[in-house]
Formats: structure tokens, sequence, C-alpha cells
């Protein structure tokens, strides 16, 4: 019997699929934008338009061949397997710069119309899983202010409000839907469930930390640069200085500079500073643990710590942890001794080197993953005074 490829195998995901039966039936919204606005936001209109209309003709093509391959029963079906695949391709980069002009309209104008709003919408939802937390969560936040009667809107910011540390809307959503919101899942449920009033607390006492680096003498920052681009750590010399103060005289020695990231769990953590691409690279001491100071910073989402060999005491080195979403669990075990001020967006386009097995519960090796570099970290910032490790004494 011939068959055509699946083209969902091809490059359709099920959002996919509906936004491209909805653009066939719809038309543009060019002439809901007032003709006053401003020129940048008529290009970028313009740009969606264009990209609209190459996803209908692309999608009538590949329609087209489909129907002349079954209509077709000569020796030449493999001539149209080829083209199918060729035009799924063309529909595939259509599709991505309809996604890239969608959301360019939706974040530049208070309210770019229907069309745009809906097809945002449909993307949105596949935000969480592509680890997306930062974009899912002020794209929601958005669409919640356009449409706020819209109940899988409200659920939607119920689920990414605590992933990225707003826990004022957290807590005003847990209040009425408190058993819905346990019920979310790893790693969301598991917030709400057990930890909702200590994040509260302790969100708070963490931007009144905030506020009180701002106004002391400025701290010092690590500017990593990664194959992604550059994520820039303020360091915790105040609360940490010793775990400081090890990081940064590592940093001088140049051993974090080719260092993978290793252990990347989605919407969970990011661990580096253990290997390169090749091997592991010790450093061959440890240093003493800082989080049961009265003033330890916790972990939230942009918190950097230092990772425990097997949670022992006073067995931290070099590796370090970045949080993606908040982990009260971890608080009193590891030493937070940063955050990061810009951008974790590159964070959550990490790639990911582990997966959770839910249905055994334990955590899987990504063996085709490619993992992300560290080229070079360079800190700025320096306080005046050495920046030395306080080695663990051996017994």
């Amino acid at each position: 019997m011939l068959r055509l490829p699946n083209l969902s195998s091809i490059w359709l995901t099920k959002t996919c699929l509906i936004i491209a039966a909805t653009v066939l039936t719809t038309v543009s919204t060019g002439q809901e934008l007032e003709n006053n606005s401003p020129q940048r936001v008529q290009e970028m209109q313009s740009e969606f338009d264009a990209a609209i209309l190459e996803l209908k003709e692309a999608i009538k093509a590949i329609k087209k061949t489909g129907h002349e391959f079954y209509e077709n029963k000569s020796t030449v079906a493999h001539e149209y397997r080829s083209k199918w695949k060729a035009e799924a391709v063309v529909a595939q980069d259509a599709y991505k710069r309809v996604r890239e002009a969608s959301f360019a309209l939706f974040f530049e104008t208070d309210n770019p119309g229907n069309q745009v709003n809906e097809i945002v919408s449909m993307m949105n939802q596949d935000l969480i899983a592509q680890g997306q937390l930062a974009k899912c969560y002020l794209t929601t936040k958005k669409l919640l202010k356009i449409y706020p009667d819209n109940k899988d809107l409200y659920n939607l910011m119920g689920r990414v409000s605590i992933l990225n540390n707003d826990f004022t809307f957290a807590q005003q959503y847990y209040e009425t839907n408190k058993e819905q919101a346990e019920q979310l899942g790893v790693p969301e449920g598991a917030l709400y469930g057990n930890s909702m009033d200590k994040l509260v607390t302790g969100y708070k006492r963490e931007l009144a930390l905030r506020d009180s680096d701002a106004k002391g003498d400025p701290l010092p920052k690590a500017i990593i640069k990664t194959n992604r681009g550059e994520i820039v750590i303020e360091l915790f010399e105040n609360q940490a200085p010793e775990t400081v103060g090890n990081f940064v005289s590592l940093v001088q020695t140049g051993i974090y500079d080719g260092m993978i990231f290793h252990h990347v769990l989605r919407n969970l953590i990011a661990d580096t500073g253990l290997m390169t691409m090749s091997r592991p690279q010790p450093v061959g001491y440890t240093i003493y643990d800082e989080h049961q100071r009265p003033d330890s910073r916790h972990h939230f989402r942009g918190s950097v710590a230092m990772v425990a060999k097997n949670n022992e005491p006073n067995s931290a080195a070099a590796e370090f942890r970045i949080m993606l979403v908040p982990g009260p669990n971890l608080d009193g075990k590891s030493t937070v001794f940063g955050r990061v001020i810009s951008d974790m967006s590159i964070l959550d386009n990490i790639q990911e080197t582990f997966q959770v097995n839910e249905e055994e519960d334990k955590e899987e090796f990504i063996k085709d993953a490619v993992p992300d570099v560290i080229e070079s970290i360079t800190i700025t910032n320096l306080r005046d005074h050495e920046y030395e490790p306080n080695r663990v004494k051996k017994k």
C-alpha cells in the first residue's frame, strides 16, 4: 500500500498541527492595528503577515502533493515522498517564522489582535515542556490581563508563577485552588504541597537581603561565557565569604574553562564544575559549608549553590548548581553563594542531559545529549583582599 511519511514525525507537534489548521481558515489581523502605530510595530505586523502567508502556501503545497501521491499509482511514488519531505521542511521554517513574529508582535504591543493572541496562546502551552519557564510566565501573565476570565490561563499562571519566584500570585492561587495546586506534579505540586509558607516568608527575607546588598559595597560578579551566551552571577560575599573566596580562586586558575553542564534536569537544576567533555577534573580538596549561618541565602530560581558529594557535610569543592526553579528542600543542605542577574533565558535553553523516569522515580542519562560548555569565567568588582579557599583540614 502506498504511504507518505507521517507529517507529524517530520516537523509538526500537536500544537503545530492546530496552528497549521488555524492559519488556513483565518485572515491576517493587520487592520486591527491602528494606522498611527509606530513604524516598528507596523514592520513587525508585516513580518507576521508574510510569515502567515508563507505558512499557508507551504501547507497548501503539502496537501496538494499528498493528493497527487494517492491519485498516482505509477512507479514514481518515491518522487512524491521526496517532494513531500522537502515541502515539510519549508513549512517547518515558515512555522518558526510565524512563532518568532507572533511573540515579537505580542510583546511589542498592548493587544496585537485575536489572531496573534490565539497563536501565541497555543504555542505558550508547550513552553513549560520546552523548559521556557520565564517566557511562559511572561506570556501567561500578559494573556491573563487580556483575558482575565480565562480559567485555563489562570490555572497555567498558577503553575508558572511558583516556578518563577512569583509567590504573591502563587499564594493567592493556592488559597483558592489548594487541592488542584498540590496535584500539579513535579516540581509545582511539591512546592505547593510542602513549602508554600516557607517560600513566601523566605522570599520576603531574600528581597530584604538583596535590598541590603544594593545599599552596601558592590558585590563581586562572575561573567560566565558559554557556547549559548553570557550568564552574569552576583556573588554573595556578605553571607558566604569563604565559598565565594574558593570560587573566585578557582576561576582565577582557569579550571572552569571547558567544563560542561554535566547534570541538567529540565525545569529543575543545571550542574557544572565537575568535568570537561572528556574527563572529571577534581580539585583535590573540599571546603567548609556556610549554609548553617543564620544569614545564609535560600534556594530560589536563579540561585547558585555548591554541590556536596553524596550530601556529606563539608564535601563541596568546585562543582556548583544553578537552580532553574525554587528548591526549599535544599535549604540548610548546600551553600547558596550567588544568584543569576542575567541571562536566565540561556539556562532555560540549556541542553538537558538527564530525564526523570516518573514511573520508576529515577533519573536517566540521555545518551545522545551534547552538553553545553563553559568557555570562560571572568570576575569583576573584586574587593580589596585576597580570595582564597579555606580548605577542610584532613584529620
